[in-house]
């Protein structure tokens, strides 16, 4: 269970399990048993309990009266939607991102930074090309994904380091890159080029450009790929012929979200 480094004595530690509880039935999927969830909470069993009782009892979790397994419920749902409905970067980039798609019939995506991961907050998509299903809400590393290279790489140097330091650096194929300090010099690159490739990195099938969506005052706030399958482009497909789609994308949302070139507010 992670701690929280600042302000020890307003962690309120009940809540933070439950957040966990929450998170673990996220991740899983599908149905969890008592003992499941308590092992990806990082919690004790009767503490799991306790607090599934609570989320049930508040109408955030349902628990399977013939499997014992539980599940969340749909007032998480709500949650998420009320988070949407506030958020006027999913608001302004989803039109954009839908013509994008329609216009070249590739998948568009939309993310967040969220510490050592992306978060899908959007996407459009034209067909499946990975193995794993991806739909809002997912999460994937950010080291070895275009968006996440692409908002790592606009982060203060300091900050990008330490978020690499805590991530668990996994090869998914041959070609991840898992040494930090190369990653680090990605990232150099990423933000000078203005774009992020990923090569068959995440899966060997997959390839994508990601480029930064900027608010108002020039700070990257998000970051949109077009996610292809590699039989169809190479790498320099990628780099020549698509990644000028992508930054225009991007473009399009950052205006539409009242950046102006020469914004000073950009991170660095």
């Amino acid at each position: 269970m992670r701690k929280h480094p600042q302000e020890p004595r307003y962690f309120v530690q009940s809540l933070a399990r439950g957040l966990h509880i929450l998170q673990a039935l996220a991740a899983a999927g599908e149905p969890q048993t008592l003992s499941e969830i308590a092992k990806a909470a990082g919690v004790t069993v009767s503490s799991a309990h306790r607090l599934l009782f609570t989320l049930e009892a508040l109408g955030y979790v349902e628990k399977d009266d013939a499997t014992r397994a539980f599940r969340l419920a749909p007032n998480v749902l709500g949650l998420g939607f009320a988070y949407f409905r506030s958020a006027n970067l999913w608001q302004v980039a989803h039109p954009y991102l839908v013509e994008a798609s329609r216009d070249h019939g590739e998948t568009f995506n939309l993310a967040v930074l969220d510490r050592g991961d992306i978060l899908y907050i959007d996407r459009v998509k034209t067909r499946r090309i990975l193995s794993i299903n991806l739909e809002i809400g997912s999460k994937l590393p950010a080291y070895c994904t275009s968006m996440g290279r692409v908002l790592l790489a606009h982060l203060p140097e300091k900050e990008a380091r330490e978020i690499l330091a805590g991530s668990r650096m996994e090869r998914f194929t041959e070609r991840t890159v898992t040494d930090p300090e190369r990653v680090m010099e990605i990232l150099r690159a990423v933000r000078a080029r203005g774009f992020a490739v990923n090569d068959g990195e995440l899966a060997v099938e997959l390839r994508s450009v990601a480029a930064p969506v900027r608010d108002a005052g020039g700070r990257v706030v998000a970051a949109v790929n077009m996610a292809v399958h590699a039989s169809e482009y190479t790498r320099e497909d990628a780099e020549l012929r698509l990644a000028p789609v992508v930054m225009e994308v991007a473009g399009r949302i950052s205006r539409a979200l009242g950046y102006r070139e020469g914004a000073t507010g950009a991170r660095r």
